[in-house]
């Protein structure tokens, strides 16, 4: 910017004062002042620790069968409490002929899936995915243990 007058060093100062002014205000506490703050949790978010509980002791997904898996899946989805997303990735059998009655780790099962996709150049969105359903699963596994 070329300043040629008196006028545009008076504005720029002024207009450079009053921001400093105002930063300075937002840092400063105010007395007399309320700092009280709430928020409103909707009933579902109030039943979501719960119905984790609930999922948690219901199926122990150390020793579980893929039938289980699917009433676990079809449990957590319709509490939204997962995505249909991960729900599908809970979902996946462990081998292509497997039977729906055996029962096997399904924790150990995905964590080995997740490892296996990074190390042979998995989609960042499975990765992702994968993640999330070992979090689900651990914090699925802990709860069980609380009970």
């Amino acid at each position: 910017m070329h300043i040629n007058s008196n006028y545009h060093v008076n504005h720029i100062s002024t207009v450079q004062n009053r921001s400093s002014n105002s930063s300075s205000d937002l840092s400063t506490p105010k007395p007399n002042r309320n700092h009280n703050d709430s928020v409103n949790i909707s009933s579902s978010g109030l039943n979501a620790a719960a119905n984790w509980q609930k999922s948690a002791h219901n199926y122990d997904v150390t020793n579980i069968s893929q039938n289980e898996v699917a009433d676990l899946v079809s449990e957590l989805t319709g509490n939204q409490l997962i995505s249909s997303t991960e729900g599908l990735y809970l979902m996946a059998p462990p081998s292509m002929n497997f039977e729906p009655d055996t029962k096997f780790d399904l924790l150990a099962s995905t964590e080995k899936s997740l490892a296996f996709s990074k190390e042979n150049g998995g989609s960042v969105d499975s990765l992702k995915n994968l993640e999330n359903v070992v979090d689900i699963l651990k914090t699925l596994q802990e709860l069980l243990g609380k009970t």
